[in-house]
């Protein structure tokens, strides 16, 4: 088992899960995504760099208690206690009893600070499944605890009575959010609360049926979603707020081998409906640009995106080359590759 996973946790523990104006700490789930892309050489290094962004971890306050536990959803004040409050789960039964436990219990809130706190509660879940070690359990109860805490369930409960459809016949149906009911340069879940009083996107979850091969369903709302991607990413900012539409769902993936296939259901119809949400919120009806396979490659994905050493470029890499390789579709290899030039060009 290689340690240097752990010695990058090492270095960013104590961080908030949040620093600046709210920015997401992507420090844990980058590092994990550089050593599932074999580049186990550069965790270390990468951690320590970007650990000079962060903020402290915010003390616990008050206890969450464990037959009142809704009364902390939804409130970032609170994450040092859930993440106490997950470190005693966590101290009295196995990693994957509590996943298995908490996943349901959350799933409804998954779009949770633009999927991050389900996105990180998934990197550390690879990380365990590699080998359990007391570091990679303490950043379970991180993701965990950020889930929770930014809890921001969407309109619309998923039902049985549904439209049936797949994924990627669906999002032609996804209404957009007019442009005079939108907010524009503020966080992505900001913009998303602007969903809420819109009635068409009420029905959006229950366009698609909970899945009952759960694999054919992620690879084909992925497939979708990543030319959703392609089609509106035209800078740094458009392309990091649709790669959480395909990092987001892939999240749920890292975790399904863990999880009842009930439970895996459940996420992926809601990891439908946030990923939907951030299309209507923010997105445009547009094509995307033609692509073809030409010569982008394996390499050539994870060298570009390490090079840049932008956390959204490495997970993106990770995840599309993930997806690649059980559904060859080039569509993830080329949207990885651009998001790497677009990130580079526009932070030079």
């Amino acid at each position: 088992m290689d340690n240097r996973i752990d010695e990058a946790l090492d270095i960013l523990k104590d961080t908030g899960p949040e620093y600046a104006h709210g920015f997401s700490n992507h420090g844990p789930m980058a590092a994990e995504a550089l050593a599932a892309m074999g580049c186990e050489n550069r965790v270390v290094s990468w951690a320590k760099q970007y650990r000079r962004r962060l903020s402290g971890r915010p003390t616990a306050r008050e206890p969450v208690l464990p037959d009142r536990w809704e009364a902390a959803l939804g409130d970032i004040q609170r994450f040092g206690d859930w993440v106490v409050f997950f470190r005693r789960e966590l101290g009295g039964a196995t990693w994957s009893a509590v996943l298995r436990r908490w996943a349901p219990r959350l799933a409804a809130g998954i779009v949770a600070a633009a999927y991050h706190g389900v996105i990180r509660t998934g990197h550390a879940v690879r990380n365990l499944a590699r080998g359990e070690t007391e570091a990679r359990r303490l950043e379970l109860a991180e993701g965990l605890a950020y889930w929770a805490s930014r809890f921001q369930p969407l309109p619309g409960t998923p039902g049985l009575n549904t439209s049936g459809l797949r994924p990627s016949a669906a999002v032609s149906r996804i209404e957009l959010l007019p442009s005079d009911r939108r907010v524009y340069r503020t966080l992505i879940f900001e913009k998303v609360k602007k969903l809420d009083g819109f009635l068409p996107f009420e029905k959006v979850v229950n366009l698609v049926d909970t899945p009952t091969e759960s694999t054919l369903f992620l690879l084909d709302m992925t497939s979708a979603f990543v030319r959703i991607y392609l089609a509106n990413a035209r800078d740094a900012g458009s392309a990091i707020t649709f790669i959480h539409t395909v990092t987001g769902p892939g999240a749920v993936h890292l975790m399904a081998p863990h999880l009842p296939g009930e439970t895996v259901g459940l996420l992926l119809r809601y990891a439908w409906q946030a990923s939907a949400a951030i299309y209507a919120a923010i997105g445009q009806r547009r094509q995307p640009d033609l692509f073809e396979d030409r010569d982008i490659n394996r390499k050539l994905v994870v060298d570009r995106a390490v090079k840049t050493g932008d956390e959204h470029a490495i997970k993106f890499a990770e995840v599309c080359l993930r997806l690649y390789n059980i559904n060859p579709d080039p569509a993830y290899l080329f949207a990885s590759e651009h998001a790497s030039r677009i990130l580079t060009r526009d932070r030079a």
